[in-house]
């Protein structure tokens, strides 16, 4: 029995690279049928962006496959008349439209919230620009690196006295995606009990800054701005990333209050240093952390960073080896989880992806990410009746294209 929440739901996806294309995916692990338009005039850069001589329209960078997964893919020229107008007609027999396109777009072809919902009364639609549907920096050009900057988060990465950092990872893409999957379900939910749909407006700059609390109070409350701070907490010491045995292999701990510095003191065998009064206590060793990071160092450095975690966490200390890619895909708790799942793709054959960070019977069991267009004919032909000759002489004419 197929129990997955959002089973019957479709939805329509004008979405590119990160931020749009994951929200898309989850929607489909929840059980939507989510068909992702999209056009050779302009392919996702996931798409785009290869290191082979492959067809991009044939093998799908490892980014695709992971933020597409389970989706659907038809390819749809908006720039025609035709092309709107079909457009037009897959929002009527669907449910939802999910973009991240920029907020210009949609307005300029004649396809933002106003006009769909006169199509659809009861849509919902969920927009996931950079900086928001209004305001005076709407239209602004952008990537997640230069979003995590404009929302405040990367001011606080890096060492004191040193240049701010990107953080390498650009987390303001999915963070945007969880809060448009969030108001989506809220809309979803509202429009169950009124009938009515909605327009959910997430601005991922501001996704960013939700994560960054603590800074913010710190101005807003003390008028004061929070100091890069490297690995250290404004609390918890001994609190970094201490080196181990082997090539660039470290460990994080982080010491959260004194009963749990005494249990390390007593894995690292109770060094004499371990007495010292600079130590004794939480506020002392905050205070005296230069001093702290480098014993701690001399005692790690003896051992791999798994020996470290294992004795710190069998003691109740909190502590994780700093896992290399190859590590963590190998790491026997994620492949006891079955985190990396693998699937069959058409053409690049079995290919590994990472699957949605939780589990449950009522995730949905989806196929790989698409090769550009592969569903053209099952949603012209099948969802909107169109004749095998429409089909051709449209796509002769580049409208489907």
């Amino acid at each position: 029995m197929d129990t997955a929440p959002l089973k019957g739901l479709r939805v329509v996806a004008l979405t590119w690279v990160w931020a749009g294309p994951w929200m898309g995916a989850v929607l489909a692990d929840m059980g939507a049928e989510v068909i992702k338009v999209e056009t050779r005039q302009r392919l996702d850069a996931q798409r785009v962006v290869k290191l082979t001589k492959d067809s991009v329209e044939d093998i799908n960078m490892g980014q695709f496959n992971f933020t597409n997964r389970g989706v659907k893919s038809c390819t749809l020229n908006l720039k025609q008349p035709e092309g709107k107008e079909l457009f037009k007609k897959l929002v009527k027999v669907s449910d939802a439209v999910i973009t991240n396109l920029s907020p210009r777009v949609l307005p300029g072809w004649g396809l933002d919230y106003p006009a769909l919902k006169e199509i659809k009364p009861d849509l919902i639609m969920v927009t996931l620009p950079a900086f928001g549907s209004e305001g005076p920096d709407k239209d602004y050009v952008s990537y997640a690196s230069t979003i995590e900057a404009v929302g405040g988060l990367n001011i606080s990465f890096g060492y004191p006295n040193e240049p701010p950092v990107l953080s390498g990872t650009y987390p303001a893409d999915p963070i945007g995606s969880i809060y448009g999957l969030v108001g989506f379900l809220a809309a979803l939910n509202y429009r169950t009990e009124t009938g009515k749909g909605q327009l959910v407006d997430v601005a991922q700059s501001e996704g960013v800054t939700s994560l960054i609390p603590e800074v913010i109070m710190e101005e807003v409350m003390n008028g004061r701005t929070r100091p890069r701070m490297g690995n250290r907490d404004e609390i918890m010491a001994p609190h970094a990333c201490y080196l181990c045995k082997g090539e660039d292999k470290w460990v994080a701990i982080a010491v959260g209050n004194d009963v749990e510095w005494q249990a390390m003191c007593k894995v690292m065998g109770n060094p004499d240093w371990c007495k010292d009064e600079k130590f004794a206590d939480q506020y002392n060793r905050w205070q005296n952390q230069d001093e702290l990071n480098k014993l701690v160092g001399s005692w790690t450095k003896d051992f791999t960073n798994t020996e470290v975690m294992t004795m710190l966490q069998k003691a109740g200390v909190a502590a994780g080896s700093s896992l290399d890619i190859g590590e963590l895909v190998r790491d026997p708790h994620v492949v006891k989880r079955g985190a990396i799942i693998q699937q069959n793709h058409p053409v690049g054959g079995k290919i590994n992806v990472y699957r949605a960070p939780w589990k449950s019977a009522l995730t949905a069991k989806n196929p790989p990410a698409p090769c550009l267009g592969q569903h053209n004919d099952y949603v012209f032909k099948t969802l909107l009746g169109m004749s095998d000759s429409e089909v051709a002489r449209l796509s002769e004419e580049k409208v489907i294209y």
